[in-house]
């Protein structure tokens, strides 16, 4: 919440009542610091501003702090990467050019709309760096809000790029918040009146793009941990470093894996916030103390297989049990899967048997059900029938089997799942000890039925 304050020469308090205001925070704080501009942090000073919130903490600065000239210079320097100017103007220090250099000048210059306008009429030939030095240097300001408000991955990727540095607008300018005003507006209100409808905007949330990781992804993510402005700034650098330093996976992998090492600085429920080039809104998921504790764990399994499905999906199976880790969702279908992908006529099925079975133990543990003796009976169970099947000459009957046990459990119909086990049992003259238990409870102890069903292999005793 931004309030108006009379408090010796500052005029306004910021707190982190939602995300929004959270990430205006961290950006601003990121603003101050550079330039070395003075503010306070609410929970610091003894004497408090008469009309804060109680139970937030919050920064206390002056609003004409705020320039649209200092941040524009902030914009270039903390996104200096992406600023193509920039890159001609450290190309042009040389004295002498080759001709790939001369082609990558003219290459950055039509990469971009504004800096094609400028030099619309002028080709970089190696003679006339001084005309395009001086033109950047007196347009500067005009080519760092072009290129940093149209940027896919910069302003543009959180907020309405039409209302950069604006006040007083009707909507808020964030992506999934902002509303089309020259569009039908009657039904955002209550009855279909729109003068029901209430919306918030403030200039600070210019910062958001600011507060949220690393801008080289293509979703980057904010921890809104806003017991304090400390731990809220903190947070979120140690998290952007950890994603940063994270190589060889995608967004969504490097998120999970920077949440397993981040006990230094996590240690509490928290929310996390998320934004997608891809999509034209904010995210938001909670990461319980609990399933994180749980998350960690998981740091020591081997959760290695990659499978293409269709063209617009691959099964990651790291990112499904990571996923299903953190909003508490058990297993079942993926070891399902798994038991499935062992049928693939190009499928490794000794490594599919490897991680389907420490999938079953991980699933047992999140269950808290204690069948892990039965668990292991299952296992032997299976084992032990594969062998005296190929000791029969019936190896045949293994996949058979298996198939039939799996379909069953795909379809939840735990009543043919006990009749097929029930033969099978028969067939090979053996007692499963571990069905009882099953036969208790299928629903419930259905991990029994996938423990034996990945364990019926068409392999020797040798191998196994």
């Amino acid at each position: 919440m931004k309030t108006k304050i009379d408090y010796f020469d500052y005029d306004t308090l910021l707190q982190p009542t939602d995300w929004r205001f959270a990430a205006a925070v961290v950006g601003l704080c990121k603003y101050f610091d550079c330039f070395g501009i003075v503010y306070k942090v609410l929970c610091d000073v003894e004497e408090k501003p008469d009309n804060y919130i109680h139970g937030f903490d919050g920064i206390i600065y002056k609003s004409e702090d705020i320039t649209e000239e200092k941040y524009l210079e902030f914009a270039e320097n903390y996104f200096e990467k992406y600023m193509t100017h920039k890159n001609i103007l450290n190309i042009l220090e040389s004295q002498e050019f080759s001709e790939e250099q001369i082609k990558f000048v003219n290459d950055l210059v039509k990469s971009k709309t504004v800096l094609k306008g400028l030099f619309d009429k002028i080709k970089f030939d190696g003679t006339n760096k001084d005309i395009f030095i001086s033109t950047i240097e007196e347009n500067r300001a005009e080519i760092i809000k072009n290129i940093f408000k149209n940027g896919n991955n910069l302003y543009k990727n959180y907020c309405n790029e039409r209302l950069i540095f604006t006040e007083d607008n009707s909507t808020c300018r964030l992506r999934g918040y902002n509303v089309d005003k020259d569009r039908k507006t009657s039904n955002l209100g209550f009855c279909f009146s729109k003068e029901s409808f209430e919306s918030n905007d403030i200039l600070e949330f210019d910062f958001i793009p600011f507060a949220f990781s690393n801008s080289d992804m293509r979703e980057t993510y904010f921890v809104n941990n806003n017991f304090s402005v400390k731990s809220l700034t903190q947070t979120n650098y140690a998290f952007s470093n950890q994603l940063s330093n994270t190589e060889n996976k995608d967004d969504k992998n490097k998120l999970m894996l920077v949440l397993q090492n981040s006990k230094d600085y996590i240690s509490y429920d928290v929310e996390i916030i998320s934004k997608s080039q891809d999509k034209a809104y904010y995210e938001t998921f909670f990461v319980r103390l609990e399933r994180l504790k749980k998350l960690r764990e998981l740091s020591g399994k081997s959760l290695n297989f990659v499978k293409k499905i269709n063209d617009d999906y691959w099964f990651n199976l790291e990112k499904e049990v990571y996923m299903r880790c953190l909003n508490n969702v058990f297993l079942d279908d993926v070891i399902l899967m798994m038991l499935k992908f062992y049928f693939d006529d190009n499928a490794v099925k000794g490594y599919i048997k490897s991680r389907t079975d420490m999938l079953i133990d991980i699933n047992v543990s999140w269950k808290g059900n204690d069948i892990m003796d039965e668990i292991k009976s299952a296992k032997s169970c299976g084992f032990l029938t594969s062998k005296k099947l190929i000791e029969m000459k019936s190896s045949n009957k293994i996949n058979s089997y298996k198939q039939k046990i799996i379909s069953a459990l795909c379809a939840h119909d735990y009543d043919r799942a006990k009749e097929i086990i029930l033969s099978l049992s028969a067939y090979v003259g053996m007692e499963f000890s571990f069905f009882y238990t099953f036969l208790e409870n299928a629903e419930e102890n259905k991990d029994l039925a996938f423990a034996f069903a990945s364990a019926l292999n068409e392999v020797s005793s040798k191998n196994n």
